[in-house]
């Protein structure tokens, strides 16, 4: 399995390839938000926006929690909060969720409802974005599973996305489960590294219905389906998730998050990221792949002077909403700016 890159973006050596349409980032990620945007919420758990590290992230700033035993029965939630600054590789103030909790529960969220639904039947493309960082348990306690978990406005559970603090791995979690099994975890071959910052953004297409995620930039799922069983596709919450592995024995790792947002967009289609695959030889083309959405053609563009010219195209396959394309003509010059851009 592979570990994203790290957070801090280094340069390719002479291509860079970039992705039209890119989305803004939380505060921090260094973007901005796009023209006809509209931010449904974002926090980045200052003292400035009313949060204390002296009590509960929730219960603040319209912060709800709630947890479960082993029988989907209500119980005492445990530990979230706020972390003081300075808190190494974040700015301010830091919420986390774990670390400690009552011997009974065996899960537990925290959110802050949105409530987005289809306004004239449909709904624009949604971008979460957060940065975290999973802490490990002690060695003499079990390591736990934290969640990013997004849900409809009426209370179902859409997908989540899992990393699981025992094996490092990273899994997507359907909403394909039944009355006699819960769904399975789709490891996405990525893992992560404890005491690390991660950049999550999740992009959500509610008209088509998939979702794609990405740390540090990188693709970690593509065009996946935001529900299998036809479920109520609206935006309830996107939820901080602990999923505790032995249920009266909590590990005391935690999961820190900040720089908390959700945007709105004025697009149609998850905005394509682009990734190089390098020279094929001897043909002297240069390849990049495209993770854009099934069935969608794509354009590769080459920056020349002030203007893009196209070097090919194709379509993106299903079920996976890749193609790779390639530019010819790569022999005749030393680097090169691409774009990819969806065309009729």
């Amino acid at each position: 399995m592979n570990c994203p890159a790290p957070r801090v973006a280094r340069l390719g050596r002479v291509v860079f390839a970039l992705a039209t349409g890119l989305l803004g980032a939380a505060p921090g990620h260094g973007a901005e938000v796009p023209a006809g945007s509209r931010v449904l919420y974002e926090t980045g758990f200052e003292p400035f926006e009313g949060f204390h590290p002296d009590f509960d992230l929730a219960g603040q700033g319209s912060w709800i929690g709630y947890a479960t035993d082993l029988a989907g029965k209500s119980v005492d939630f445990g530990g979230n909060g706020l972390l003081p600054a300075p808190v190494d590789g974040f700015y301010g103030q830091v919420a986390y969720i774990g670390f400690s909790a009552p011997t009974s529960t065996a899960d537990f969220n925290v959110w802050r409802p949105v409530n987005l639904a289809p306004s004239g039947g449909q709904l624009p493309v949604v971008q979460f974005l957060v940065s975290l960082q999973l802490e490990s348990s002690s060695e003499s306690r079990v390591p736990d599973a934290f969640r990013w978990s997004v849900y409809n406005t009426v209370g179902q559970r859409l997908f989540s996305l899992d990393f699981d603090n025992a094996t490092r791995e990273i899994s997507a979690i359907l909403d394909d489960g039944n009355a006699t099994q819960g769904p399975p975890l789709r490891p996405s071959g990525y893992l992560f590294r404890n005491g690390e910052p991660y950049d999550l953004e999740v992009l959500l297409n509610f008209q088509r219905n998939l979702w794609t995620a990405k740390l540090n930039g990188q693709v970690i799922i593509n065009s996946w389906p935001i529900t299998t069983t036809n479920a109520d596709r609206s935006l309830g919450d996107v939820d901080a998730v602990w999923l505790i592995r032995e249920p009266g024995k909590p590990g005391d790792n935690y999961m820190m998050f900040d720089d908390y947002r959700l945007i709105a967009t004025p697009l149609t289609e998850i905005p394509p990221t682009l990734e190089v695959i390098g020279m094929i030889q001897p043909a002297g083309a240069f390849a990049v792949r495209v993770f854009g959405e099934p069935g969608v053609k794509y354009q590769l563009e080459l920056l020349d002077g002030d203007q893009w010219f196209p070097v090919s195209s194709g379509t993106a396959q299903s079920p996976d909403g890749i193609v790779d394309l390639q530019d010819s003509t790569a022999d005749d010059w030393a680097d090169g700016i691409y774009r990819a851009v969806s065309i009729p």
